[in-house]
């Protein structure tokens, strides 16, 4: 009997191994075209409402987004808000580096008149504010930007404090650029880290080294190819429709090769085309990457 209560607790070790050792192949794991897409909120909406503010993502949910994009940078003293720019000074009335600022002094910042007379007020959202006000109605992307080497225990307690590590909850993926990986890869499996693809050969690391289930595809490096290469390791297919006139074109471009969600700053043009081909996703998608079967709205 020892012996396979010790078998048992073996397996799911072995499991894993054999799951990650079968997707390093690329062979024989391709994920299923997806039936819906999930349109994704770049900063929100940064072409109708200031970008990464609650407004903007207000208004990116009211178009038909179902995943909101947030920037994220770290105050001085310690603190994640959503942001783009390492400098204030573009999309607020104050000038200043992010990190050279404390939270009160960004908090004091107005974040929408130079959008227009009608955002005056606006103000920049902390990530904690911002995943509270999104809970249960969207799934979350998180563009770090940077912060300390001890991020990423940070940004797990957040996640867990605003109920984002329980089973039923919303999906959150975690862009993590070359740069910042390692220092985001604690991070993995309890939330879903998301790197830019650069080759076949990454794909294998990712998913045999870190059992990475989502990966990026940016639109000037979009290929067939690429974006093969990603479902074909089993991978969920993330990709970035800006910087290319974001027409039906691309969209159809992504959509024909698997993608589960498409990011845009047009989302009227992406909901529409999603629309008129029957395959825009109107759920909330959970950790299991599949549709909750009911979307909480509270902790």
């Amino acid at each position: 009997m020892a012996g396979l209560a010790n078998l048992a607790e073996f397996l799911p070790d072995f499991e894993s191994w054999f799951r990650r050792l079968t997707r390093s192949t690329g062979f024989g794991m391709r994920l299923p075209l997806p039936e819906k897409i999930v349109p994704v909120g770049h900063r929100g909406t940064p072409t109708y409402a200031p970008e990464n503010t609650i407004i903007a993502h207000e208004t990116a949910y009211a178009m038909g987004a179902r995943c909101i994009e947030f920037d994220v940078r770290c105050t001085r003293d310690g603190h994640f808000v959503v942001f783009h720019d390492h400098d204030v000074d573009r999309t607020t009335d104050g000038r200043g580096d992010v990190e050279e600022m404390t939270l009160s002094e960004i908090q004091a910042l107005d974040a929408g008149s130079h959008f227009g007379p009608e955002f005056e007020g606006e103000r920049v959202p902390t990530l904690r504010e911002a995943l509270a006000n999104v809970r249960g109605r969207y799934c979350v992307d998180i563009d770090f930007k940077g912060g300390p080497d001890h991020s990423a225990p940070m940004l797990a307690e957040i996640l867990r404090d605003e109920g984002y590590a329980r089973e039923d909850a919303p999906l959150v993926t975690i862009f993590a650029r070359v740069n910042h990986f390692e220092i985001l890869a604690p991070l993995a499996p309890e939330f879903a880290l998301r790197p830019h693809y650069l080759s076949r050969r990454h794909c294998k690391k990712m998913v045999r080294d870190y059992d990475i289930e989502v990966m990026g595809l940016r639109r000037y490096a979009f290929s067939k190819i690429a974006a093969g290469n990603i479902r074909g390791h089993g991978m969920h297919l993330f990709s970035n429709a800006m910087g290319k006139g974001e027409t039906r074109e691309d969209f159809a471009d992504t959509a024909g090769v698997g993608a589960l969600f498409i990011q845009t700053d047009y989302m009227d043009r992406l909901v529409s085309y999603l629309d008129d081909i029957g395959r825009r996703e109107t759920g909330v998608l959970g950790r299991d990457f599949q549709v909750l079967a009911i979307p909480k709205t509270s902790s």
